[in-house]
C-alpha cells in the first residue's frame, strides 16, 4: 500500500512520541511540586530539532538484542536555574507546568486529528479505486 511509504506518518509518529514523553515529564514535575530539592525537568526544543538531523542506527550483533525502539529519554534535561527556588530548594512553578500541560495536550490532539485526516484520505482513495 502506498500510504505505508508516506513520510508524513513517520514524522507524525516521532512528533507524537516526543509529545507523549513531554506529557510524562510535565506530569512528573506536577507530581513533585512539593518534593524538597526536586528540580523541574524539561525537553529543550533545540534538542528536538537536532534529533531530526541525527539518525539512530544501531547494529544488532546478537539475536537476543532488543530491536531499535528509539528511546527519547536522553532529551529530558533537569532545570538547573536558580530562578524562583522555594525554601525547600524545589523550583517547580505549578502554574507554568499546568500551562505547559494544556499546551502539550492541544498539540497531541492536533497531531492525532491530522493523523486521522491522513488515514481518511487513503481510505477514500481505496474506496474510490474499488468503484473504478
Amino acid at each position: 500500500m502506498a500510504f505505508l511509504n508516506d513520510p508524513v506518518f513517520g514524522y507524525l509518529k516521532r512528533a507524537l512520541d516526543i509529545s507523549v514523553l513531554r506529557q510524562d515529564v510535565i506530569a512528573s514535575n506536577i507530581a513533585n511540586a512539593d518534593t524538597p530539592h526536586y528540580r523541574a525537568k524539561h525537553i529543550p526544543f533545540k534538542d528536538v530539532l537536532e534529533l531530526e538531523n541525527r539518525e539512530l542506527k544501531l547494529k544488532k550483533s546478537d539475536p537476543r538484542h532488543i530491536e531499535n525502539n528509539e528511546s527519547f529519554g536522553y532529551l529530558i534535561k533537569s532545570d538547573k536555574s536558580d530562578y524562583l527556588i522555594k525554601n525547600d530548594l524545589n523550583n517547580v512553578k505549578l502554574d507554568r507546568e499546568l500551562m505547559l500541560l494544556a499546551k502539550n495536550t492541544l498539540l497531541i490532539n492536533s497531531l492525532t486529528t491530522f493523523e486521522r485526516y491522513k488515514f481518511n484520505q487513503y481510505k477514500d482513495l481505496i474506496a474510490a479505486s474499488k468503484n473504478l
